[in-house]
């Protein structure tokens, strides 16, 4: 999970991480928690980018939908609708300190 840039400014930071999950039979939604080692708290999500093996539709605008907190790790609910079996990976920036 590399550190992308620090802001000297106030010290934040901002990091990528990434996160695979292969999609159980029957699931109409993910829960996926992602963890940052670097930081000790997560203050905001910046941008998720999700990629599905096989290819399939997701509708970006509906894509995250529920987010929490705790430290340095960020619970996301995607919904989303693939085959089961399907293999999601999300790439996760975000900025804390």
């Amino acid at each position: 999970m590399p550190i992308l840039a620090t802001l000297h400014r106030d010290g934040r930071t901002i990091v990528k991480s990434t996160v695979t999950q292969v999609v159980p039979a029957g699931a109409q939604g993910l829960y996926l928690t992602v963890t940052f080692p670097e930081l000790r708290t997560v203050e905001q999500i910046l941008h998720i980018e999700a990629t599905t093996d096989p290819k399939v539709w997701i509708l970006t605008a509906g894509l995250m939908q529920d987010k929490s907190y705790v430290g340095n790790t960020v619970g996301i609910s995607l919904y989303l609708d693939p085959a089961a079996g399907t293999t999601l990976t999300a790439e996760v920036l975000a900025i804390g300190f």
